[in-house]
């Protein structure tokens, strides 16, 4: 067990439960604000649904994750980190298209709910922005915890300093002891994000080279494992242990791979380039739509 790996499920837990809870915020303000505290309980319900649901998801995914064994298991990760890295993209884009005006957006859908008063419509609101991050974060984690080796307990235990930091961060805003720009937030980590889908994608690529299924074109293109390893602690006595600490992180968080093929070695930017493209076309489309409105 070791503490060097702590900062990523920190990291990853944090991003999502900050995220969930910001939306959450902004609804309970609102509803401060326009003075209809009594929907408050509705907004609370849909969050204890969809918490327990993300519970039993991550249960489920990962009973089904440790199910195989040699070159099933190659295949089945292949195929789950592909799609992990796919759903992930999908929410990037989401965030890009709400991001500049996610205020105004859930605003006006409380509002609505409340006219025609449709008091599920709170709760499902609720429910879909906090499973989202759930699946999400669950996703992320169990890339983190596969392709960096982490140990199960640092996973769990850096999971629940994030989310708690990010309670805390949640309760701060609420009552006005701290203000947090969502346009940077969600701009800085969407870009954490993209970079760790890539990653996924990447890896799941490789994992399917493993098992055979796919061409790698080029099996290895440079091997650099005694330069910057990919693990640590690492076997080789020559590498510093510096190295051996930043070549694990940055495979356990945008799927690092010291000896890549050469479909990965094109893969990977080019992900990442057209996600961040797609992503500042929908983001700055956005904004213009939310100015003129």
């Amino acid at each position: 067990m070791t503490l060097i790996d702590l900062p990523i499920p920190l990291f990853l837990s944090f991003r999502e439960g900050l995220e969930a809870t910001l939306v959450i915020i902004i609804i309970l303000l609102y509803l401060k604000n326009t003075k209809q505290k009594y929907y408050k309980k509705y907004v609370f319900i849909g969050a204890l649904a969809a918490i327990i649901s993300s519970i039993l998801f991550a249960v489920i995914f990962s009973l089904i994750f440790g199910g195989f064994t040699g070159v099933i298991e190659q295949i089945f990760e292949g195929f789950t980190f592909i799609i992990s890295g796919l759903l992930i993209i999908t929410l990037i884009l989401w965030m890009s298209r709400e991001g500049p005006n996610i205020k105004k957006n859930l605003e006006i859908k409380v509002e609505q709910s409340i006219k025609t008063q449709k008091k599920i419509s709170i709760v499902f609101l609720t429910f879909i922005i906090i499973i989202r991050e759930g699946i999400e974060l669950v996703l992320l984690l169990t890339g983190a915890f596969s392709i960096g080796d982490i140990d199960p307990f640092i996973l769990i235990l850096g999971s629940l300093i994030g989310l708690l930091l990010s309670l805390l961060i949640g309760i701060f805003t609420f009552y006005g002891v701290k203000s947090i720009n969502l346009t940077t937030f969600f701009k800085i980590t969407n870009v954490i994000l993209i970079l760790f889908s890539a990653g996924l994608i990447t890896y799941g690529i490789h994992e399917l080279i493993e098992a055979g299924l796919v061409n790698p074109l080029i099996s290895e293109v440079w091997n650099i494992k005694a330069i910057i390893p990919e693990s640590f602690p690492d076997s080789n006595p020559i590498t510093p242990e510096w190295l051996e600490i930043i070549g694990s992180l940055l495979k356990s968080l945008f799927g690092y791979n010291a000896n890549p093929s050469l479909l990965e070695v094109i893969l990977y930017p080019v992900i990442i380039i057209s996600i961040g493209l797609t992503s500042i076309i929908i983001w700055r489309r956005s904004k213009q739509r939310n100015s003129l409105s």
